[in-house]
């Protein structure tokens, strides 16, 4: 009997994210999109990884004790609005710190794992 929920191999070559900011407002669309984009099935670019492989890197930077619950809070905050904060725009300089610590921290994993590009 022929498994019909297997998906088929994707052999197109994979394009890292540019940046974990990159990544994470990937993620954070797949997510609000809900399972049809999580699985690396775009027509466009084919990524070297799909959404959950970004909450894996969250959820082990978390229980490392690397990002705390507030840098979780900003980073979805602004990653499922698909914007970043900015003092210019009212956000204050904490929120913009926890933004780029956040970041900074799931860049360094998602590097390791060649999901974002090293440079």
């Amino acid at each position: 009997m022929k498994n019909k929920y297997l998906s088929p191999v994707d052999t197109r070559p994979t394009t890292p994210f540019e940046s974990s900011e990159e990544a994470w407002f990937w993620y954070c669309l797949c997510e609000s999109l809900g399972h049809e984009r999580s699985h690396n099935d775009s027509p466009k670019i084919a990524r070297p990884c799909e959404s959950s492989d970004i909450a894996i890197a969250v959820k082990r930077l978390l229980r490392n004790g690397i990002l705390q619950p507030e840098h979780l809070k900003v980073l979805a905050k602004y990653g499922y609005a698909q914007i970043p904060p900015h003092e210019h725009f009212g956000d204050t300089p904490r929120i913009c710190r926890l933004w780029q610590e956040g970041l900074k921290f799931l860049g360094q994993l998602l590097k390791q794992k060649g999901i974002i590009y090293a440079t």
